[in-house]
């Protein structure tokens, strides 16, 4: 079962109160029989949670499937039957409390998202610190954050440093490190020491209730199975119905015709498929990973083939220093020379080189005259020395010629996928300095995982065939196809459908977005920022972590199995309680009674969703 229900919906009081209002009219029943218009009241006034939703969908040209139970007790009434009615009305109002509670928690599961962000905030203004309500903080506002307690809102970090858990985004309990300028999610809680931020969205627009707003909006769309339930609820209504009239052309038994119509309507297909894909819509959003809308999870369902971008997706997307060769100095002057020299860059390979230095405690070197060439590197003054730091067209810039002898080693290293950057002195090469695009961590176990599953998997990326090759070797099942620019991975998806592939495309969301939008599902890495304009992508892995893809996977096989279940469940029940009826075994209670314990029973199946654990590779 899922978590308690915490607080008392409008739904919920309306159920219990029209229950209490037939329940007393049954009393009354019993106690002065044969009072009609007993019956009628508790008609009238009980039925009411079941009147708006048939007036709402008569508004929209539409009928609701609550409405043959209605028509029914009406006609018993109509038949003097009150009696009957009365317990027709008990038993359907039974079920109807029950498949509230249920529902009331599917949504509480939803709802719940936004319990995670505190009620006030404390923003620091002219050095004076002010409690106040979130809904008043604006973008700007200086925030602080005191230990154990939640960011209120999207927030940039202004302290040194901060230890932040994110799983209330990420699904990822371990506490993370921030430094300086990074993003804060908002509803993570501060699990180190006391820090100041800056508030980067409003309250509402920040990316927790994002997430809730979507997770709320994916439940409301209907997926093509939804179609295919909703008009075969309507195909068996039409039949019940043809069935009814039979029956009572051949018995003349107004009661045997009602049963029959009460056995065989299927009520519960209305709330089925809403119900599951909203439980598993939301499991996933509190494993860190947004699944838009349900189509999406049951296209997931059909999927054969996975196209993976590379940069960003399938490796870490921040280059490291993985090899420094010596040519006339040590290890430790080439990168001394190279990061007092970055330090004067915002170049993305900089910032590697400087964290390199700052792991083996080097002192920087006190520069002068720094200037950079666009696209080629920079040099500068040290000692009366001009000191440089590039790649190979900036030797060319300098007409310097590196060794011969380290010309097949740095080959080497560039078919693995490494840039060479090259640092040295005075017209002389001093070493190169090799930065690789690793792996993430996830990567290998991920791709075995699908292998075992029967996945087709392929890279597609913009390097070379060479540095393509030398990822696919080290991971379990992947192809690939390289030197494919942005626009072409579109080509490649085309390509594979039409093939007959049902395609589910991996990328960072920004150069793929074309392929993500044209893949029958697209997923975003949402960890830079967690940006939830992805607009491209059907799925964001707010989690940053693409081990998440098995185990949602399993979700979404597991959800539509549950519908499945449910939809034969429903339907062999209705068919044997026909059966019954049309044998005369049963009454028209009992064949009420059966018909909400059928529903009864396949809510019970559906909230066993709640139980799934995501198994992370």
């Amino acid at each position: 079962m899922p978590e308690k229900l915490r607080f008392v919906t409008k739904d919920l009081v309306i159920s219990v109160a029209s229950l209490l209002i037939a329940s007393l009219c049954f009393v009354l029943d019993l106690i002065y029989p044969g009072r009609t218009f007993i019956a009628y009241i508790a008609a009238f006034l009980s039925l009411f949670p079941y009147y708006l939703p048939i007036a709402r969908a008569l508004l929209r040209f539409q009928l609701d499937l609550s409405l043959p139970p209605i028509i029914t007790i009406y006609i018993l009434l109509f038949l003097q039957k009150g009696d009957v009615a009365i317990v027709f009305i008990l038993i359907i109002l039974t079920g109807h409390l029950f498949k509230t509670i249920i529902l009331d928690r599917v949504k509480a599961s939803i709802v719940g998202i936004s319990d995670k962000l505190p009620k006030t905030a404390v923003i620091k203004s002219l050095g004076k610190e002010t409690e106040i309500n979130i809904s008043s903080i604006g973008v700007g506002d200086e925030l602080v954050v005191k230990s154990g307690e939640r960011v209120a809102t999207d927030a940039i970090l202004l302290s040194d440093e901060a230890l932040v858990d994110e799983s209330v985004v990420t699904g990822e309990s371990k506490p993370v490190i921030k430094k300086k300028g990074d993003k804060l999610l908002a509803g993570s809680i501060n699990s180190g020491n006391y820090f100041e931020c800056t508030a980067s969205a409003t309250a509402e627009n920040s990316t927790l209730l994002q997430i809730q707003k979507l997770v709320t909006k994916a439940q409301n769309e209907k997926s093509p199975l939804a179609d295919i339930v909703s008009k075969y609820a309507w195909i068996t209504t039409g039949l019940a119905l043809t069935g009814v009239w039979i029956i009572f052309l051949i018995t003349h038994n107004g009661l045997i015709a009602l049963s029959f119509w009460i056995a065989v309507v299927p009520v519960i297909f209305a709330i089925i498929v809403p119900v599951a894909t909203t439980i598993g819509i939301t499991i996933l959003a509190k494993q860190g990973i947004l699944v838009k809308t349900s189509t999406s999870l049951e296209n997931l369902t059909r999927s054969n083939t996975f196209l993976f971008d590379k940069t960003g997706t399938i490796t870490r997307g921040k280059p490291e220093v993985e090899y420094i060769l010596e040519v006339d100095a040590k290890k430790n002057e080439i990168l001394q020379i190279a990061a007092s020299i970055e330090t004067y860059s915002n170049h993305p390979l900089a910032e590697p080189i400087i964290e390199k230095s700052k792991q083996e405690r080097l002192k920087l070197l006190e520069l002068t005259k720094v200037n950079t060439l666009v696209g080629k590197g920079m040099t500068a003054l040290f000692d009366n020395k001009t000191v440089f730091l590039g790649n190979y067209s900036l030797l060319n810039e300098l007409m310097i010629k590196p060794p011969v002898g380290i010309l097949s080693i740095i080959k080497d290293w560039e078919g693995k996928g490494a840039t060479p950057v090259y640092v040295g002195e005075n017209g002389k090469v001093e070493g190169v300095i090799f930065l690789l695009d690793k792996l993430r961590p996830e990567a290998k176990p991920l791709f075995s995982a699908l292998k075992s599953s029967g996945y087709e998997t392929i890279i597609v990326t913009g390097d070379k065939k060479e540095v393509a090759e030398t990822v696919v070797q080290q991971l379990d099942n992947a192809n690939f196809i390289a030197d494919v620019a942005p626009e072409g991975k579109v080509d490649e998806v085309d390509k594979k459908v039409n093939e007959g592939k049902n395609i589910v495309m991996v990328g960072d969301g920004i150069n793929d977005a074309p392929a993500l939008a044209k893949a029958q599902v697209g997923i975003a890495m949402g960890g830079k920022g967690v940006d939830l304009t992805l607009n491209a992508a059907d799925i964001v892995l707010l989690n940053n972590n693409i081990a998440s893809i098995p185990g949602m996977i399993t979700i979404s096989k597991k959800t539509f199995r549950i519908i499945k279940q449910d939809v034969f469940l429903a339907t062999l029940i209705h068919s044997i309680t026909a059966i019954l009826v049309i044998t005369g075994f049963i009454t028209i209670v009992e064949t009420t009674f059966i018909h909400e314990f059928s529903s009864a029973l396949v809510l019970l199946n559906t909230v066993r969703l709640f139980r799934i654990k995501i198994n992370k590779t």
